[in-house]
């Protein structure tokens, strides 16, 4: 019970996690829009990304997760692997469409990582027993009484 418990606390921390480095990457991004920076910081803040997003998902797939939490986490490493080729791409032959398809993922990508920390979350809250589906339920009946 207590691994359980330390496992889903760790899955909601690294989804956090998770959620702070894209954001810091798409912030990179416009960095590198504008010609401020280099592709390198980009690049390697991608590939910290992409690390914590796989350890994120092991974590969360090994914790037993309901299937919403399932779902975030296998799809959120299958659009960074196009949004890694996608970015690539642009690098390469400097497509503006590319570019903006790439920009447009990369938000799609952070608003999948807060869904995944959402329900880790909502399944950490859940399993520590501080919430019932039922009402009705034994633990808010002794309460009354």
């Amino acid at each position: 019970m207590i691994w359980k418990e330390a496992t889903e606390t760790r899955v909601a921390v690294l989804f956090r996690l998770t959620a702070f480095a894209i954001l810091a990457q798409i912030a990179l991004g416009g960095l590198l829009t504008f010609d401020f920076i280099n592709p390198l910081p980009h690049i390697a803040a991608g590939v910290v990304v992409f690390g914590l997003s796989i350890v994120t998902a092991f974590v969360a797939l090994r914790s037993k997760p309901d299937k919403q939490l399932k779902q975030v986490s296998v799809t959120l490493i299958v659009a960074l692997v196009v949004q890694i080729t996608l970015g690539f791409m642009t690098l390469a032959i400097g497509s503006h469409v590319v570019a903006w398809i790439h920009l447009v993922l990369g938000v799609l990508i952070y608003a999948m990582a807060l869904s995944g920390m959402s329900f880790a979350s909502r399944q950490e809250f859940m399993s520590n027993g501080r919430l019932t589906t039922n009402p009705h339920s034994s633990s808010i009946r002794a309460m009354k009484y």
